[in-house]
């Protein structure tokens, strides 16, 4: 007899579907699995095959075959195990093949029968509510991650004789439902912390209503780390899509079931030791990196010239592209790295090249080695480059917080979805400098022309860099100028203010 039931593969943040066909017939005694499973599921067979023996129902000895449609794809996650089970007890006349057309099957089964959670429960109920399936049979440990996903009916299983019992009409499961978590205030430490840094400040803020891409570079206790960590809360909450696609990136990585949609933009700090597939994202299975774990978010990299060369250029494509291409033998992959660079570098090896009190021990050589661990095309893809220096007195009066500056923040935000509507572009920093694009949504007047045109020639910008500077300038108007209407002309105020805020290191001799 011949049965067939259904589940999904992983293919980074999205499914495909697998067609599981088992038949069983007279014959010699055993289970054989094909149909490209690999890893977790090549050692299926044994989990199903004692599985089977504790559902609580006879199964005669027989020859079995499970064949995973489609054949050219590989699969290697025990997120299988439960859909070849029913499948083969479909087949053994156990349970009716009619209640299997519409429900996807999704869990690892242990030797006693009892379904654990798999990696990618979100993704493959996403893929179920896409592909038109009614419900989706998950372990109960899953069953609040796939009920993220609404207008699917999620069926919370034990083990393999309750989902029996439930597919026979004997007991049946009741769809889970679950309740929204209440989501803590405050997202972080407070801005007023942070005194006499008035470029940083204003660095940050640019940063979080645009989208850009900031470094901060100076001596180390400036202040640098303690911008980034003040940085998220300025940020805007991720909803509809984007909250599910992080969601989404985040399950992956299996540490902990979601038990709901990420609000929060993602922070990752990685340290300078990470490696490449850290960063960029790989492995067997393909897993996302830092890189996409801070889709829709900011990812800081602290001592940016200690990363490995491999991790710092690999970076290169995702800035500009917002996603990140895995091409490997076996599998070629793309993840979602739409995230928002936050960097941070000491000006020397021993970090105080320029300080207005301590010596520079460094030689002119090691400076120039150091600073040029940092590529021009990568500098070029960083819209803000500010210098930090010890502040010479703190300023005892009190300092925005972060609610003021989030209040600001959001008015620039709602300016560029108003001037973006009918676009894919989200901000500032994603509008398109080929087409027309700039020129119509981020105009200049004669005088702004001409200060872009004097600091194009004068630092030798590239139209990469000139272009990034006039989205900056854009920003700048939208944080400076609210009561004016969107189609405002960037002046040369703008266009003075977004200079000012990209200063490369210097390459002065070490004292």
């Amino acid at each position: 007899m011949l049965a067939r039931t259904y589940c999904a593969g992983l293919e980074g943040v999205d499914g495909y579907l697998i067609t599981v066909e088992a038949d069983v017939r007279r014959g010699l005694p055993g289970l054989t699995v094909v149909g490209r499973a690999s890893g977790a599921v090549g050692e299926a067979r044994e989990r199903v095959r004692n599985a089977l023996a504790h559902c609580g129902h006879e199964i005669r000895p027989r020859k079995q075959v499970v064949n995973l449609a489609p054949a050219d794809r590989r699969k290697d996650s025990p997120g299988i195990d439960l859909s070849m089970a029913v499948a083969l007890l479909a087949c053994h006349e156990v349970v009716p093949t009619a209640p299997l057309d519409k429900l996807m099957l999704w869990g690892e089964l242990g030797l006693d029968g009892v379904v654990r959670p798999a990696v990618g429960a979100l993704i493959v109920a996403d893929f179920a509510r896409r592909a038109g399936f009614e419900a989706i049979a998950v372990p109960r440990d899953s069953a609040d991650e796939a009920a993220l996903c609404p207008g699917l009916r999620v069926l919370p299983v034990d083990d393999l004789p309750a989902l029996v019992a439930h597919l026979r009409g004997e007991v049946p499961i009741a769809a889970h439902t679950r309740t929204e978590p209440e989501e803590a205030e405050g997202w972080g430490p407070d801005m007023a912390d942070v005194q006499s840094q008035a470029a940083g400040r204003l660095a940050v803020e640019v940063m979080a209503a645009g989208g850009h891409n900031l470094l901060l570079h100076g001596p180390p206790g400036v202040g640098k780390t303690m911008l980034a960590r003040r940085a998220v809360g300025l940020l805007p909450a991720l909803a509809g899509d984007d909250a599910l696609e992080v969601t989404k990136l985040h399950s992956l990585r299996g540490s902990r079931a979601p038990t709901s949609l990420r609000r929060r933009p993602p922070v990752r700090m990685p340290h300078h030791t990470v490696s490449s597939a850290g960063l960029l994202g790989g492995g067997q299975p393909a897993r996302p990196g830092e890189v996409s774990l801070a889709h829709c978010g900011l990812l800081f990299l602290d001592e940016l010239p200690e990363f490995a060369r491999a991790c710092t250029e690999g970076m290169r494509e995702p800035i500009e592209d917002g996603e990140v291409s895995l091409v490997r033998a076996n599998y070629s992959l793309r993840f979602p790295a739409r995230f928002q660079l936050m960097a941070a570098m000491n000006p020397c090896p021993c970090g105080y090249l320029g300080h207005p009190q301590r010596q520079c021990t460094c030689s002119s050589a090691a400076v120039q080695r150091y600073q040029a661990r940092l590529s021009g095309p990568l500098l070029d893809r960083i819209d803000l480059v500010v210098p930090m220096a010890p502040p010479r007195a703190l300023d005892g009066g009190p300092q925005e917080g972060t609610a003021e500056i989030r209040a600001r923040i959001s008015v620039a935000r709602a300016r560029q979805r108003e001037r973006l509507r009918g676009t894919s572009h989200r901000n500032n920093a994603e509008i398109p400098t080929d087409g027309g694009a700039i020129e119509s949504l981020c105009p200049l007047d004669d005088d702004g022309r001409s200060l872009l045109s004097k600091l194009t020639a004068a630092r030798m910008l590239s139209p990469r860099a000139r272009d990034r500077m006039r989205r900056v300038a854009t920003t700048l108007v939208d944080l400076q100028r609210p009561g004016e209407p969107v189609e405002a002309p960037i002046g040369r105020r703008e266009i003075a203010i977004a200079a000012s805020l990209r200063r490369l290191p210097n390459m002065q001799q070490g004292a």
